[in-house]
């Protein structure tokens, strides 16, 4: 295997337009080696404690069985369908957490070669601020490259 035709990537999806970026750039990718397999993850933040005071103890589950079903589901349902379509074998994965950390540790879980992330485009607030102060504002994107000790390729 090499390193330019990884076998497994871990696609993290968000349900954004990144999202379609991510599927774009698999979909090129599988059109130079059919025998990739993507894991399709999408990260839900866990709900803030704060939230959930006086329920906590009886709807904390229901909230995060909301969250993996009702909507991280149909986020990795659609980019499942466009990956089927393609002909792109792929397992569908909605996590509750931290979003750096649950992608960097389902990508070492599934044995992934290559994470692929999304990253925000910048917009005028961004941008302003990188110009006029040097100050940058760290996105999912950007602490996985910095953190994950495998290739990333961040769909822009």
């Amino acid at each position: 295997m090499s390193a330019s035709h990884p076998r497994k990537i871990l696609a993290a999806v968000d349900g954004s337009e990144r999202t379609n970026r991510v599927v774009d750039y698999l979909l090129s990718l599988a059109k130079k080696d059919k025998s990739i397999k993507v894991v399709v993850l999408n990260v839900q933040n866990e709900p803030e404690k704060w939230r959930l005071r006086g329920y906590e103890s009886f709807k904390k589950d229901e909230i995060i069985d909301r969250l993996t079903r009702d909507v991280g589901g149909p986020i990795v349902r659609g980019v499942g369908r466009r990956l089927g379509r393609a002909g792109i074998a792929h397992d569908l994965r909605v996590e509750i957490g931290e979003p750096v950390e649950t992608i960097i540790r389902c990508a070492a879980e599934e044995g992934c070669d290559l994470i692929v992330v999304g990253d925000p485009r910048p917009g005028v607030v961004r941008r302003w601020l990188t110009q006029t102060a040097g100050i940058t504002l760290g996105s999912v994107a950007g602490k996985v490259v910095q953190l994950a000790r495998k290739p990333i390729v961040v769909a822009r």
